[in-house]
């Protein structure tokens, strides 16, 4: 077997199909395609993890926030969901495969890096802002982000995550970020970026 090192990441599933998002975030395929692109050119592969969502409550869901989604059921189905990717990300690694990083989606309640404050309905629970301006507060994962993080530091993978602003123009303060935090996670250079 060869051993030249080889590359891949880890994405939501809304960023390769952004037909199974809630309505509220939107069906963007901009970023999908440069991200993807991005990563296909430098022959770095990709893992596209289930959407736990979709596959509890299917396409016709309402958009909810992530204290509705923060129960035992819902993590257990996200644990489930998640076992055999995990498995697969386990034995990449195992056989001189490099997971780079997971990305995870802007605004979403369970993939979400940054799962900022969010309004509270007339039922006293959160619910999602169709503009997504909460305050953004790091460490605080979507309810899937949370679960794969415990699996994966369960297998002693340690990997940095991005999310995508999928509610921003491509051009936007937000995106840029996004696409230099990504670039200096590949170590692109400066000059080379084409942001």
């Amino acid at each position: 077997m060869s051993k030249r090192k080889r590359y891949f990441i880890i994405v939501s599933h809304c960023l390769l199909n952004p037909a199974t998002r809630v309505h509220l975030l939107g069906k963007n395929f901009i970023f999908s395609q440069k991200i993807i692109d991005y990563f296909l050119d430098k022959h770095i592969s990709i893992i596209q993890l289930p959407c736990p969502e979709f596959t509890a409550m299917g396409y016709l869901r309402n958009p909810q926030g992530r204290e509705q989604y923060d129960n035992i059921f819902f993590k257990k189905h996200c644990r489930k969901e998640l076992q055999s990717y995990v498995d697969m990300v386990c034995e990449l690694r195992n056989n001189n495969n490099t997971p780079l990083c997971y990305i995870g989606i802007q605004g979403s309640p369970t993939c979400s890096i940054y799962w900022g404050k969010h309004k509270v309905n007339k039922y006293n629970t959160e619910s999602m802002m169709p503009d997504l301006n909460g305050d953004q507060v790091e460490g605080t994962y979507g309810v899937m982000t949370a679960v794969l993080d415990d699996m994966l530091k369960e297998n002693k993978i340690n990997i940095p995550y991005l999310e995508v602003p999928v509610k921003e123009n491509i051009d936007s303060e937000k995106s840029i970020k996004f696409f230099n935090d990504l670039y200096e996670l590949l170590g692109v250079p400066e000059k080379s970026r084409n942001t």
